[in-house]
């Protein structure tokens, strides 16, 4: 026999073996038993669901799993408090964590490549970390955990964000990305919460709320949806080369904002909303032109300069409680600059009232540049399933 058989006869072998141990699917599984015929699979064909599991102990672990070529989906196993997949790196789908109660530790170590990644309903996990780098994954989701930090997120450009009601949660380190397809939603998480976006200049959609430090945005010229800071304790936004945004800026109930600074924007495609914010004294943003929503204003600020605006396609709210404030360069504006109905200007107001809802809808439905990720099977995965399939003729 030559060494090119003897070579074919143990590819063929071995594969016999993969396919014959269960390391192609779909497949569920609920019970130690099932999880035993995966455990020594270092590549997976397809997805795996585990969920509702019993174990004799609360460990769930998966050591040797290296790459899933589907989805792997671990969700409502009550008693599990340890996952340990320490030597996985690649998820060419989705990769999810959903309502298993008691866990405690998550072992991502060598993880670096998912399409999407959710981990949710986890109120036992204190750590969430990505010690290889996290380098390559498109959607990222992580809601109702305990977990103080989000640490090894290496990459670049991202199409979707969600990171919510986290109460732990103080440090979000983002400062590698660069790029947001789509939305990016940061919310009710802990009231200490420092976000770092020191290097992004493209934003789809952006929604920030309940934050102490916000770092970054410098560098975003464009908005390509709405663009909204609600509910935060920091004292300075400053978005100095902002020059559009395709949506509707709302700025609200901002209660220690006293500077807001936005020099470049010369057009909204939506509204401005500016509401609450009670340490605003001085709402100005000189280059702003063009308004094809509503200019809605409320609070205690006494002074307003918006003196490039020219077309506003909607309907004008200003009010504020300070009694020093002056309509007279607001009332310019009404007629000529202003096409809606409605035009109000009032000071000296005990309750300010905003004619616009500040919780805006986020839009689903958008495009992006997204390159997408592309599967990629080595010829030994090919092999396999050729071998799988010979195998499968002979018996």
């Amino acid at each position: 026999m030559t060494l090119l058989s003897i070579t074919g006869f143990i590819l063929l072998l071995s594969s016999s073996v993969l396919c014959g141990s269960g390391c192609t699917g779909p497949i569920q599984i609920s019970s130690g038993q099932e999880l035993d015929s995966i455990r020594g699979c270092q590549v997976f064909d397809g997805s795996i669901t585990i969920q509702n599991m019993t174990l004799s102990d609360d460990l769930l672990n998966l050591s040797q799993l290296q790459k899933v070529h589907g989805d792997l989906i671990i969700n409502g196993n009550a008693d599990v408090s340890q996952i340990v997949l320490a030597s996985l790196q690649q998820v060419d789908g989705q990769l999810k964590f959903q309502n298993n109660r008691q866990l405690k530790r998550l072992d991502l170590t060598q993880l670096t490549s998912v399409k999407s990644l959710e981990i949710s309903v986890q109120p036992a996990l204190d750590l969430i970390q990505f010690p290889s780098g996290l380098s390559q994954i498109e959607t990222l989701t992580v809601t109702d955990t305990i977990a103080s930090k989000i640490e090894g997120l290496t990459t670049s450009k991202m199409k979707d964000i969600s990171i919510a009601n986290n109460i732990y949660l103080r440090d979000i380190n983002l400062n590698h990305l660069q790029q947001v397809g789509g939305v990016i939603s940061i919310s009710a998480n802990s009231p200490n919460l420092s976000l770092d976006l020191s290097s992004i200049s493209n934003i789809y959609q952006g929604d920030f709320r309940n934050l102490a430090r916000l770092v970054g945005l410098n560098q975003v010229h464009q908005v390509t949806g709405d663009l909204s800071f609600i509910g935060n304790t920091f004292a300075s936004l400053l978005l100095p080369n902002m020059s559009q945004i395709a949506g509707t800026l709302t700025v609200s109930n901002n209660k220690r904002l006293s500077n807001l600074s936005i020099p470049q924007l010369q057009v909204l495609g939506g509204a401005l909303s500016l509401a609450n914010n009670t340490e605003l004294s001085h709402v100005q943003v000189p280059k702003l032109q063009q308004v094809d929503g509503t200019v809605d204003i409320t609070g205690n600020f006494e002074k307003v300069d918006l003196p490039s605006l020219v077309d506003v396609r909607g309907g004008l709210n200003i009010q504020t409680s300070s009694n020093s404030f002056s309509c007279d360069d607001v009332n310019k504006l009404k007629g000529g600059v202003t096409k809606g109905h409605e035009f109000t200007c009032k000071s000296n107001v005990s309750n300010p009232k905003s004619g616009i809802s500040t919780n805006n809808n986020t839009d689903s439905n958008h495009d992006t540049s997204s390159d997408g990720t592309h599967k990629q099977v080595g010829w030994i995965t090919m092999y396999s399933f050729t071998a799988c399939f010979i195998i499968n003729q002979l018996y």
